[in-house]
């Protein structure tokens, strides 16, 4: 009974982590295209991201919002989708573009990231990025979420 219940609450804060990620998706401008993103800004849901979605929406996606001077490293363990991994410094400037990227089948999974800190990182679904024509140097449009300060540690 006892593991039971230990299952049941790691259940919980899974699907709890997962929840808030989707409370109020963030609209943004990417290329000349809405997007609707869930924000993610804390430790469980930053390590839950996409894990296990069977699907991606052409205007949907997932923006992590780090703290300052944080150099994230993103790797695709656990997914079952492909996706382009966009990095974004504080000034809403996108530093990095990782296209098509796989899901991770076999570990060591290869980790995705950029040599100086960031404030973000958004997925999308693959392809997106072409599409748009997405490049490192362009600055996007991320609405409200530049002008708030970046999550405590």
């Amino acid at each position: 009974m006892k593991n039971l219940w230990m299952w049941l609450v790691a259940a919980l804060m899974v699907l709890s982590a997962t929840a808030a990620a989707h409370a109020d998706p963030l609209e943004v401008t990417l290329g000349d295209e809405r997007f609707y993103l869930d924000v993610v800004d804390d430790p469980a849901s930053r390590r839950q991201g996409l894990m296990g979605r069977a699907s991606l929406a052409p205007h949907e996606g997932m923006l992590f919002d780090f703290p300052p001077d944080t150099t994230p490293a993103i790797w695709m363990r656990n997914m079952l989708i492909s996706l382009d991994l966009l990095f974004v410094d504080d000034q809403s400037k996108l530093m990095k573009v990782f296209a098509d990227v796989p899901p991770c089948e076999d570990t060591p999974c290869e980790i995705y990231r950029v040599e100086r800190p960031v404030r973000f990182v958004i997925e999308v679904a693959a392809g997106t990025a072409a599409r748009l024509e997405l490049e490192s140097g362009m600055f996007l449009d991320l609405g409200p979420l530049a002008e708030q300060p970046a999550p405590v540690r």
